[in-house]
């Protein structure tokens, strides 16, 4: 679950996603985007799944500007 400090959390299985919804709220263009106007995604965790291993990017030094994509079937 997300603690409230920005964390955004996607579980595998039935593809669970948990957010504060207070934190990021929906964007009046689009109801389905969530954006928070200050925060940067500063690091990304994979955990859990023996698949990938666990992985740790580490704090980035400034921002992460790439895509990361789930895709569910």
């Amino acid at each position: 679950m997300s603690n409230g400090s920005g964390e955004i959390i996607i579980k595998g299985g039935s593809c669970q996603i948990f957010f504060d919804h207070d934190v990021f709220e929906s964007a009046p263009s689009d109801p389905k985007m969530h954006s928070h106007a200050t925060l940067n995604i500063k690091q990304i965790i994979i955990s859990g799944d023996e698949q990938f291993g666990d992985y740790d990017s580490g704090e980035h030094p400034t921002k992460f500007t790439g895509t990361i994509k789930v895709i569910c079937r």
